[in-house]
């Protein structure tokens, strides 16, 4: 009696053994599946068993009220290690450049997180930011340098500094001789850069070939560059040498004196084009359709100074307020 008792024993746990290597090989969910095959369940029984209309993962085991094990037999989703991909940066208003950005990690900034950062962070960068003195002005400088063909609105981005803010301001983006363009939001593509300046002016523009003709007669500080196309040889070949020499003496975007003893005052057609081509008109009319007429460089006069004399960090922050760039010194 004893004897059959041990076999007993023996045959169970060779058998429970047996089960449980089935059972984590898949092989008996495998049957499982065999067995739903061969033996359909009536959709009615299935129907009343479940509450619902029968489906594809309608089975024997759930008619039979037992519970689906394949859930059981699949492993835990292991996520990827934190902090080794790239964060993706959704998109935001005030620009049309790339929607999304891929932001390193190591790139973050202290005290940052990626959901602070903005969808441009890094596309405008702080140049460089001065204070203002008693004999000069401040400057912030802002470039644009990213890898896109596209354009950013950078018009309402804010400049955080530790004494105080100020808000990017609209420009005139092609001053016409009529003086009567408005301001438009500022659009930077790759390699523009707008400079903000402490001090007050007429208005905020965009640089273009023939603006150093209004250093002369509107108060900029500083002053716009005192640059302009050079004087075309052809076009005044066929004046008088005196009227020839005296216009090449004329420095670049100044008005001739009319009154200085070199001009021939006797000789209407060098007085003549004295008059009438030596201004922002004459020079925006023979010149806007250059392909390079406009400049990189858009100005603006904010009149305020947020930057300290001695230490700052300086935060750009698009219009939803998400860090596009930080400036420390």
């Amino acid at each position: 009696m004893g004897s059959k008792v041990i076999v007993f024993i023996l045959v169970l746990i060779v058998g429970l053994g047996v089960g449980l290597y089935l059972y984590h090989s898949g092989a008996f969910v495998k049957g499982i599946g065999a067995f739903n095959s061969l033996i359909p369940v009536p959709s009615s029984s299935l129907s009343h068993a479940s509450g619902s209309s029968t489906s594809s993962g309608a089975s024997w085991w759930s008619f039979l009220g037992v519970p689906s094990l394949g859930s059981h037999l699949t492993g835990p989703s292991i996520p990827p290690p934190q902090g080794q991909e790239p964060t993706i940066v959704g998109p935001s208003s005030g620009g049309s450049a790339a929607a999304t950005s891929t932001i390193n990690p190591a790139n973050i900034p202290a005290g940052f997180t990626a959901a602070e950062l903005s969808p441009y962070f890094h596309d405008v960068r702080i140049g460089g930011a001065t204070h203002a003195t008693f004999s000069s002005y401040g400057t912030i400088t802002l470039n644009a340098n990213y890898n896109s063909t596209g354009t950013i609105d950078v018009t309402g981005w804010r400049i955080k500094a530790n004494s105080g803010n100020e808000i990017v301001p609209q420009a005139v983006n092609l001053y016409d001789p009529t003086g009567l363009a408005p301001a438009t939001d500022i659009i930077l593509k790759k390699g523009d850069t707008v400079r903000l300046y402490s001090t007050a002016a007429p208005f905020n523009l965009r640089l273009n070939e023939c603006t150093g003709y209004m250093a002369h007669v509107a108060n900029f500080v500083p002053a716009i560059p005192n640059t302009c196309p050079s004087i075309n040889r052809s076009q005044i070949s066929t004046l008088g040498g005196a009227c020839q020499n005296f216009i090449l003496s004329i420095g670049q975007c100044k008005a001739p004196n009319m009154s200085s003893p070199q001009v021939p005052q006797n000789d209407y057609a060098c007085t003549q084009y004295l008059t009438t081509n030596f201004t922002y008109r004459s020079c925006f009319n023979a010149h806007n359709a250059d392909a390079n007429f406009l400049s990189n460089q858009v100005w603006v006069w904010t009149g305020s100074n947020i930057i300290d004399q001695y230490h700052n960090t300086v935060e750009l922050l698009d219009t939803n307020g998400l860090l596009v760039d930080l400036y420390s010194y």
